[in-house]
């Protein structure tokens, strides 16, 4: 039997890597890539990029593998949340791989590109799939919330919360008159 402090601590976790992860991911992408074009133009901007996606990769399998574990000593919505924390770790490895297919084409001492055609295919697959993978991690999170374990129970009728303890007339005694 898991304690429930341990599932409290996974849960707790869990959304605090959700958090740094997404939420360093969604700034990044949001703030960070278009004042860098900005300032250094879009060519700088993204050879810095690519020194810092891995590191937001790393906190990506990180945070997915807290995922399965809050998963795992869940009760509820087990199985959904462990496919997307599954699936989403699955499209981080795959993010390491086209980060490596991309940097291939990258010279950081010329900031040139080798094979442009080629590496804007690769980098429009890798950003489709940062967006799969964010769109599936707001699913997980909602999941999550919603699997919150309480453990309040309602007893006897003095504690029902219902129409007629709201101050709306009980439906029986309207059908009665």
């Amino acid at each position: 039997m898991i304690p429930p402090w341990a599932r409290w601590l996974f849960r707790y976790l869990a959304l605090v890597a959700f958090a740094f992860w997404q939420g360093g991911f969604v700034f990044y992408a949001g703030v960070v890539v278009p004042v860098g074009a900005s300032v250094w133009g879009d060519r700088t901007q993204g050879f810095f990029t690519q020194l810092v996606t891995p590191w937001m990769n790393v906190a990506g399998l990180v945070a997915c593998g807290l995922f399965m574990v809050d998963a795992l000593l869940s009760k509820n919505w087990r199985n959904s949340r462990l496919i997307m924390a599954l699936g989403m770790a699955m499209g981080v490895l795959m993010l390491f791989f086209l980060q490596s297919q991309i940097n291939g084409h990258l010279d950081p001492e010329s900031e040139s590109i080798a094979n442009h055609p080629v590496f804007r295919l690769k980098h429009q697959i890798y950003l489709w799939l940062c967006t799969i993978i964010w769109l599936i991690s707001l699913v997980w999170l909602g999941l999550t919330v919603t699997a919150t374990e309480t453990k309040r129970q309602i007893k006897g009728p003095e504690n029902q919360k219902g129409p007629q303890m709201m101050g709306f007339p009980d439906a029986s005694a309207a059908q009665e008159a």
